[in-house]
């Protein structure tokens, strides 16, 4: 319920508040001149909600990763009604500063930390549009603390004009030049989330039993270090499900979403142990915890070898003359 409850607040109370405010600071500034230029940072604010809100499977992640986005973006430009507003040096020297960081945080979750800022992209609004689906339709039956959704592989787009994709065993991938980039790219990203993966999977497996004498307060600090765990791995999680494939990595994608709904898993029976009271109950949850975390591997081992066929497969695309 508190993730559902933070969700809610990324994509929705956050970047309305903060357009709240903008318009309010707008219409109640001093002079003339503050108002217009307030009222037209306003408005390229309200633009940009309702961009994000009303069509969202054009360039933009529809999650709480575009929310944060979108929260940035318009704290930049209340920076900036702020810059004008400022009549002060150093007020207006720190309010410079305020919109930098804003700006930097925009670029960084847009173009560093995952692709959900898609503008520039290669991606269709096609493609966008089926991730947001398959997210989407994760995300509502995901409940934390449960044993989640079934991620379901969406189904193959046709085969478009000027890039082909070829996934029949034994054969070739002929790929264009810019799918290639794409797949390179999502490699790289896929490489930041199995280390994560096995960061995470240390933690658990150097999570020491627990003793039966155990006092509350020490059962209360191993419940918040496998609590911490559990949230690691569902954050994990869903960064993987944001993450953008080719059609041709499809089945490998699938594999690696797997694998990561299985550390989340593994994850969550360990927190289930720490507060468990009943030994047998904690040894059921153990056991289980450490079946997730072998599935987890198999996963992980299935997802390179796909990765690895498309590698060793892969055929450069003939240019035509």
């Amino acid at each position: 319920m508190n993730q559902n409850v933070a969700e809610i607040a990324l994509m929705f109370i956050l970047p309305l508040g903060v357009t709240f405010i903008t318009i309010l600071q707008a219409a109640s500034a001093e002079y003339r001149y503050q108002k217009v230029t307030g009222a037209l940072f306003a408005f390229i604010v309200v633009v940009m909600d309702c961009l994000f809100y009303f069509t969202r499977n054009s360039f933009i992640s529809y999650n709480t990763d575009g929310g944060l986005l979108l929260a940035f973006a318009s704290l930049f430009f209340f920076g900036l009604l702020y810059v004008v507003r400022s009549n002060d040096r150093a007020e207006k020297c720190a309010n410079i500063m305020f919109s930098a960081f804003m700006l930097a945080a925009f670029v960084g979750i847009a173009y560093w930390e995952r692709p959900t800022l898609l503008v520039a992209s290669e991606f269709s609004p096609e493609e966008i549009a089926a991730q947001n689906a398959k997210y989407q339709d994760y995300i509502e039956s995901f409940q934390n603390g449960g044993s989640g959704g079934t991620w379901k592989t969406a189904p193959r787009a046709a085969q478009a004009s000027g890039g082909t994709v070829v996934n029949t065993p034994g054969e070739k991938v002929v790929l264009s030049s810019a799918a290639k980039s794409r797949l390179d790219r999502y490699i790289g990203e896929t490489d930041k989330v199995i280390a994560r993966m096995y960061e995470i999977m240390a933690a658990i497996d150097s999570y020491e039993p627990i003793a039966p004498s155990i006092t509350d307060a020490e059962r209360e600090q191993r419940g918040s270090q496998a609590l911490a765990i559990n949230n690691n791995a569902t954050a994990l999680n869903k960064k993987a499900l944001g993450l953008f494939h080719p059609h041709e990595s499809s089945e490998a994608h699938t594999e690696l979403i797997q694998a990561t709904e299985s550390l989340r898993l593994a994850a969550y029976s360990l927190y289930t142990y720490s507060l468990q009271e009943d030994t047998e109950e904690q040894m059921n949850q153990y056991k289980q915890s450490r079946s997730q975390i072998a599935q987890t591997k198999i996963y992980l081992e299935r997802f390179r070898n796909d990765i690895q066929n498309l590698i060793s497969n892969y055929q450069p695309q003939q240019e035509e003359n």
